[in-house]
Parts: C-alpha cells; structure tokens; sequence
C-alpha cells in the first residue's frame, strides 16, 4: 500500500512554517507519476502567486545533463575517458601542483578526460575553503556571466592544481572544462550541443541558458544566503517572517544568449527535469529512442572512486556519508553509512538553490524536487525522498 500524501504533507510542512517559500515534486516509478505538487507562493515577501509552471536556476544540476552529453561523444569514438585533457585543449598541458608553502611542482599524473567528469582533476571552485588555490581563482578565473566559456576554461589553465589528477576527489570546475571540451570536440557552442543532442529531442521545452523575455516572470525569486558557504542549517526566517533574498551576485542571469557554463547555469522546470532524469536513468527518450548506450548510462551512475576516496564531501556536509561517485553524479555504495534511509545504487545530484533529482534503479524509480534557497542548507531533497520511501510497504 502507498501512503504517498506524507510526501505531499513533507512538503507542505516547509512551506506553513516558512523554512522555503514554495516546494514543487514529481515522483515516476516505471515513467507513471506517483505522486506530484506544487505548494507555497512565488516569494512570501509580497505574496505573489506561483506561476502555473515555474522556472528554476538549477545551478549544478546543469552538470549531469553536460555529463550525458560526453558519455555520447564516448559511445561516438569521438572521446575516451583515457584521454589526456590536453590532447583535446592543449592549454592544459604541463599541469603543475601548487604546494601550501607557495612553492609548485611538476604534477606526478597526467590529467585525464576521466579526471574531470568524477572530480579527481586538481581543479576547484573559488569557494572551497582550506586549499591554497582558490585564492588565485578569485583573484583571476573569469567567471563570471560577461566570460565565455572558453574564457573561464583558459584562465583555469592558467593556474596550477591543488593536488595530482586522480589522487583525490573535490568538487571543482572540472564539468565546465568538460563542457567547453565538448564544444571543441563539436565545433559548436555548448548550448547548441545541448540543445540539437538532449532538450530537443527529450522535449525540454523550458530548458536552456537564456530564458526569452515572454517567460521571465516564470523565474522564481532567490531566496537564500547572502554567501555561498557549505553547511547544514535550517533557513532561518527574519523576525517579521519574511525569508532573505539570495545574494544576487551568486543568481546567473536570464537574459544573455552567449552565456554557456558546463557545471552550472541552466533554467528547467520540473516537468522538464522529470523528462531528463527519466532519460538520465534509461538512456532513452519516452518514445523509447536510445540517445545513450546502455553500458553509457551504466558508467554515469557506477561509482569509479577508489575506496581512499569513499565518501564524497562537500565541506563539512555529512549528507554525501555513503556515497561514491559516477561519470554523472553522486551514487549510493554504503548505504550503512548513510545519514539516512539509504538506498543501494541511488544516484542523482542537486543544485545550489535547493533544487534536487534522484534516480532508483532498482526500483525503477526517478524523483524531482525544487524550490529556490541559495545554499540549500536544509537537505529538503533528501526529506522529500525519505518520506516517500517510508510512504511504501
């Protein structure tokens, strides 16, 4: 027997008590909805009214989608997990590693195509804290939304790594450089990759880095820390009950058509990530036409991390205890050691702003859940999740 209203009931919880201004989810088993909704108002603040069909930053979300794109390349011959990066972008060779005393070193390892879709490539975020090469990134990685893509690749290039390839997992901006490579390998920009290869085909009609000026009152406010810092806390309200807005230097614009990232930057909707996260678990359009080899989809969510690097972290989130990593996300090896009610071989990944996608292969079942809280302290994706499965006898 399915108790499936406590999902409904989870989520409302959220929403009365004001943790999120709203909460949408959709739950497939065998591509047949289980259980859906969408509850709360656009922002509390004034009181608006949810659009029928809201638009969301999906921050690193955009990254499993990139991923699926390369395992394409893969399946073509066109790419090898073996590759050298620098066989493909010659900017990368000659990798050095930049010690905590200042000095550099000559990497031990070669950089591999592998290395940046499992986040083994020495490259980081300017964000991640407690390693001496996030400083330099502030200081001179063009990221934001005015560069290309080829401009933020390059000037990655042009600093040193952290560590060797291979040697240590660290979540980075490897899937953008994994982006841009598949732009070169294409002779076409990302998003034109993206486009023609997966949202045309799968149906994604909201889904892309520009959102056309008729639709951009669909785009929910960003509610959220003033800084992106990991951590686990629930959102607090202000004292008049009002939620805080998202630090508006951390909420990609809608309205530049050349803007492209790999590991972030993509709008979609839930109905549409529904369709991506079915194709993401099946390799198949609903129509049942195979984009992605079977043995391609297998190596997306079959962690590839050495026992050493068991399990992934973020800071100092316990939510990733049990889990290793795939070509496309994160994926469940322990699920002993989960800080919840684990689930052998669930997958997915999550994005900045709270928004959250599963995939239960066993069980034949995808999962999506979103609202917008840059920082997404409170594991509301996770708690949607665990409801329903406690929801099922």
């Amino acid at each position: 027997m399915y108790h499936l209203e406590r999902v409904a009931q989870r989520a409302e919880g959220y929403v009365r008590t004001r943790a999120y201004a709203s909460v949408e989810w959709h739950i497939e088993q065998g591509g047949q909805t289980l259980t859906a909704g969408l509850t709360g108002l656009a922002d509390v603040n004034t009181g608006a009214a949810l659009p029928a069909v809201p638009l969301y930053r999906i921050f690193s979300m955009t990254k499993p989608l990139v991923a699926a794109v390369a395992v394409m390349l893969i399946d073509e011959g066109k790419l090898r997990l073996s590759d050298a990066v620098e066989v493909h972008l010659p900017q990368f060779a000659d990798r050095q590693v930049l010690l905590a005393d200042g000095t550099q070193r000559p990497a031990h390892t070669t950089l591999l195509v592998e290395h940046l879709f499992t986040h083994r490539s020495g490259i980081t975020y300017q964000w991640q804290q407690g390693n001496p090469v996030a400083p330099l990134y502030l200081e001179k990685v063009k990221f934001a939304d005015h560069h290309s893509l080829a401009d933020l690749v390059n000037s990655l290039a042009e600093q040193p790594l952290f560590a060797d390839p291979g040697s240590v997992w660290h979540y980075s901006y490897s899937i953008d450089v994994l982006g841009h490579l598949i732009a070169v390998i294409e002779g076409k920009p990302l998003g034109e990759v993206l486009r023609e290869r997966l949202f045309a085909p799968l149906g994604l009609i909201d889904t892309g880095f520009f959102v056309p000026e008729s639709e951009r009152a669909r785009i929910l406010p960003m509610f959220g820390d003033a800084n992106l810092r990991p951590g686990m806390s629930k959102p607090q309200n202000n004292a008049d009950g009002s939620l805080s807005y998202g630090a508006p230097y951390m909420t990609y614009a809608a309205d530049n058509p050349a803007y492209t990232r790999g590991g972030l930057g993509l709008f979609s909707t839930v109905p549409d990530y529904t369709k991506a996260a079915r194709f993401l678990m099946t390799g198949c359009t609903a129509e049942g036409q195979r984009l992605v080899s079977k043995a391609g989809i297998s190596a997306l969510w079959t962690n590839r991390l050495p026992e050493s690097q068991i399990p992934i972290g973020i800071g100092a989130l316990p939510k990733y205890r049990g889990y290793g990593w795939g070509l496309g996300g994160r994926v469940m090896v322990k699920p002993g050691e989960a800080p919840f009610y684990g689930v052998a071989g669930e997958c997915g990944w999550e994005g900045a702003a709270t928004t959250y996608f599963w995939l239960d292969p066993v069980n034949d079942v995808t999962g999506v859940v979103m609202t917008q809280y840059l920082g997404q302290k409170f594991p509301l994706g996770e708690d949607v999740r665990a409801a329903f499965y406690q929801a099922l006898e």
